[in-house]
């Protein structure tokens, strides 16, 4: 199965990827994190200690390329195969999760993206039996769609928060993603605090032909593991967001099934 999780930014989509990657790893699941994100955050939230996120290895240029199949579709190939991917640029994190950086701007001017969404894209089209599930965390807004990185995903799921701006962006990331014609497009309503923001969230979605997969509330404990700089399901394994994307990961895996 292969997860990306997208949303408009600030809605706690990176929380909520480390916590299903972790979840879904003491599961006995093979766990591939990839962390698209140019700001990347993940290995936080994956509970990857602070000493080593700064020897986190990011991928360099030059590992992938556009070649057509004999339908003549463009596809992005990987110059080296996805298992040597992961031993070269994955660290552990707990559970068993590997993480690889695939988007981080490493310095200024360095110019496009293009790679980055490139070996994001062709990790997942190539990942045969390297991994049992694959976790995207993408970056926030519409980009990765243009570019279509996440065309190979089973899943996409799209966070949201009870605020319009925040409902609207998930609106047109559905329509996009539609686009590419993916098995599963599913939303997320986050931080929900009353039983009126649910509501409101429900009306959208209704209205605007988003299929809500979970509710997560509004959890003081991801608030204070922030502060203390710990992954969520370290500080606050019971807490009730990590409760609910527990039932997050159950709706996943009977979607798959």
């Amino acid at each position: 199965m292969k997860i990306a999780i997208t949303g408009k930014g600030g809605v706690g989509k990176t929380t909520i990827a480390g916590t299903l990657a972790r979840l879904l790893g003491r599961q006995q699941q093979r766990v591939l994190a990839l962390d698209g994100d140019s700001n990347p955050n993940l290995a936080h939230t994956l509970g990857i200690p602070r000493a080593n996120i700064a020897a986190l290895p990011a991928v360099p240029m030059g590992l992938t390329e556009w070649r057509e199949d004999a339908a003549g579709h463009a596809y992005v190939h990987l110059r080296q195969p996805v298992a040597q991917f992961i031993a070269n640029f994955g660290i552990s994190a707990p559970d068993g999760v590997q993480l690889i950086l695939t988007g981080e701007v490493e310095k200024a001017s360095a110019g496009c993206r293009c790679e980055a969404h490139a070996v994001a894209r062709g990790i997942t089209g190539h990942l045969v039996s390297e991994a049992d599930v694959a976790v995207l965390d993408m970056e926030a807004g519409l980009e990765h769609l243009g570019r279509g990185t996440a065309e190979h995903v089973d899943v996409l799921l799209i966070v949201t928060e009870p605020y319009f701006r925040s409902l609207e962006a998930a609106s047109r990331i559905r329509e996009l993603a539609a686009q590419l014609e993916l098995p599963h497009i599913l939303a997320v309503a986050n931080r929900v605090r009353t039983k009126q923001d649910e509501a409101a969230i429900r009306q959208y979605c209704g209205n605007h032909g988003l299929e809500l997969a979970a509710v997560i509330p509004f959890d003081e404990a991801a608030v204070h593991a922030e502060m203390n700089g710990q992954a969520l399901i370290d500080y606050a394994p019971d807490s009730p967001a990590v409760q609910a994307v527990a039932t997050l990961v159950s709706i996943l895996q009977s979607q798959a099934g």
